[in-house]
């Protein structure tokens, strides 16, 4: 079976948390089923090195692809094209499988609104592909909401690279944020929780992770999960939560928004707290700095279930089924 990855999610860098959930399932699929996968990376973005993968060079802008990925994908004998997005050829002759991980627009609490060219475009992808993955069941309901196809959408949550090392670290660094600083992360309501639970407890520094002003490289990323005292992800709206399956990986104390997908992954593990309550956040920061031993083994455990191996392996049984339905 030929699998061709479409990996558009890595046009720009700094890769971050989609690219790099990615990458992370993609080597762990040529770990799995080696010799069967090509990557689409597009021209002039940074190739990955992952050991055992074909990397192919693939065309930019969006009416472009429409054009040339179908008679690349003839060319490569694909029989499978899974897109690392929603985007998808919508005349391939191979099945296709798009990768909707969120659709912030449907919801006001995000922040972000979409144009409705891109609106469209979605819908139309979501229409055309074979097949749907969707992170979170959360995310999956948001599809549903634009294309009536319950048989053709399935939910596998990203996965988490697991640490070779899950002995107890010295948790002497800053509480950690992980993302971006885009409105819904919510950054402004988590730095007034901490300073407001400052004022009664001692507390470590909180340290906002993530662009534009604090990139860092994987290494650094796990460097920090290791040596935190705590990981606080509050945010208003997400599809998934890849902060907080890696805060149970690396058995960092973690406090989140009480939102589903947070909820799916780390419910009776995380300390749940209401994004837009700054004393309740306050709160839970205090409570999470706290947390039992057995809650953080049970948080390991949870991440052991949602590793690449896995997404890899739940990739590999979807590929088949959906070329075997193509032919």
């Amino acid at each position: 079976m030929n699998v061709v990855f479409d990996g558009v999610c890595l046009a720009d860098a700094p890769i971050t948390g989609v690219g790099r959930a990615f990458l992370g399932a993609l080597a762990a699929y040529v770990r799995l089923s080696p010799g069967d996968a090509t990557l689409l990376v597009p021209n002039g973005a940074e190739r990955p090195s992952i050991e055992g993968l074909r990397i192919v060079g693939a065309p930019r802008g969006a009416l472009r692809r429409q054009f040339v990925l179908p008679r690349l994908l003839r060319d490569l004998g694909a029989d499978v094209l899974h897109s690392s997005v929603v985007a998808v050829p919508l005349r391939a002759r191979c099945a296709t499988i798009a990768t909707a991980h969120d659709l912030p627009w449907l919801h006001e609490e995000s922040g972000e609104r979409s144009s409705w060219r891109r609106r469209a475009a979605t819908g139309a992808a979501l229409r055309a592909a074979t097949a749907i993955v969707a992170p979170s069941h959360f995310t999956r309901d948001d599809v549903l909401r634009i294309v009536d196809r319950t048989d053709v959408v399935h939910v596998v949550p990203h996965g988490v690279n697991l640490p070779d090392d899950t002995a107890a670290e010295s948790r002497s660094g800053p509480l950690v944020a992980l993302g971006d600083d885009r409105p819904r992360k919510n950054r402004v309501r988590v730095a007034r929780a901490h300073q407001l639970a400052a004022k009664t407890a001692s507390l470590p520094p909180l340290r906002f992770v993530g662009p534009p002003d604090d990139y860092v490289d994987e290494a650094e990323k796990e460097r920090l999960l290791r040596t935190c005292r705590a990981v606080v992800q509050c945010s208003l709206f997400e599809g998934f939560g890849m902060p907080v399956l890696e805060a149970l990986a690396f058995g960092a104390p973690l406090v989140c928004s009480d939102i589903p997908p947070f909820r799916e992954i780390a419910d009776g593990i995380a300390t749940f707290v209401d994004p837009r309550d700054e004393r309740a956040i306050a709160d839970g920061i205090v409570r999470a700095l706290a947390t039992a031993p057995e809650r953080i083994a049970a948080g390991r455990a949870r991440a052991r279930e949602l590793s690449t191996a896995a997404t890899a392996a739940r990739w590999r049984e979807l590929h088949r089924a959906v070329a075997g339905a193509h032919r």
